[in-house]
């Protein structure tokens, strides 16, 4: 029934049980129909906020998978070098070839490459390229390790050489004349012939005597025909002796640099003038000095 406010007639409708029942229905599902719809928009957009998030995590990994494959490309470049020093050093120091452990140090970033293009459709696998990467490595710091220890056992070599030619006599004591040398010789007192065990370098007297080497004076004092004589102890067999000194500036047990001060020409012991009478030996047994000077313009 229908009433106006400003009419007194009534407007009557009737409706049929089965229109009623039939609008109702036709209400319901419209209802479920724009229900469903807002639920579907709804799902619709978080899943396409999944995506544009997953997207923004791909492109995040992908500049940090990129960034590993620069790190890896750089660590690579580092062990070219490192390998090819190594090389070198062997040839120089003769230490034999390499054992074949450094080999296949540099092919690791192959597999990595076009990582430029990453994408990425699950965690899994990003997950599975990054435990890739780690273990790609894991396997370059296990062989940098190596080349280390190769390079760790040059150093030391160096190291042993480097002590090997400080402690070799390479100088020539004093500046002077060589008047007697290494061998066969008139003895000047008993004018026979004898065996002069190292050479005889003319000079004023106080003219100033070098060690020719690093070492650690073993004898400081006074020898029956060398005068006052000085021993020095270079390591590795190799010893030199000075005799005929007028004075000493090292005491016994002293060490000394190559080119330091150790004493000064003299004209004590069997001598026929002043001159220092100059010795080396290799394990004990006397060898010509001559062959440990390398510049000697006073000869």
């Amino acid at each position: 029934m229908l009433v106006p406010q400003d009419s007194k007639r009534v407007f009557k409708i009737k409706i049929p049980f089965y229109a009623l029942i039939s609008g109702v229905a036709v209400i319901c599902v419209v209802g479920f129909i724009l229900m469903y719809v807002v639920f579907d928009y709804l799902y619709v957009m978080s899943d396409f906020q999944s995506i544009e998030d997953m997207k923004a995590k791909n492109r995040k990994l992908g500049k940090q998978l990129y960034s590993f494959k620069v790190r890896i490309d750089e660590v690579e470049n580092t062990m070219e070098r490192l390998k090819t020093l190594t090389t070198k050093l062997k040839i120089i120091s003769n230490l034999g070839e390499s054992d074949g452990k450094d080999k296949g140090l540099y092919s690791e970033a192959d597999a990595i490459d076009g990582i430029d293009d990453f994408s990425m459709s699950s965690e899994s696998e990003i997950d599975n390229e990054f435990r890739n990467m780690q273990t790609k490595l894991r396997d370059i710091e296990s062989k940098m390790g190596y080349q280390e220890e190769v390079l760790n056992k040059f150093s030391e070599y160096l190291d042993e050489q480097s002590a090997l030619l400080a402690a070799t006599p390479s100088i020539i004591p004093v500046k002077g004349w060589i008047t007697s040398y290494f061998g066969g010789r008139i003895d000047p007192f008993t004018r026979k012939m004898s065996r002069h065990e190292g050479i005889d370098i003319s000079t004023r007297v106080g003219t100033t005597v070098v060690a020719p080497a690093d070492g650690v004076v073993t004898f400081a004092g006074n020898k029956p025909g060398y005068g006052m004589t000085l021993t020095l102890d270079h390591g590795y067999g190799v010893a030199t002796i000075y005799g005929h000194n007028s004075r000493f500036f090292v005491a016994q047990g002293k060490k000394v640099k190559r080119g330091m001060p150790i004493s000064s020409v003299g004209n004590t012991g069997r001598s026929t003038g002043p001159h220092l009478h100059y010795e080396v030996r290799l394990n004990g047994i006397p060898v010509d000095p001559r062959k440990f000077i390398l510049d000697n313009p006073w000869e």
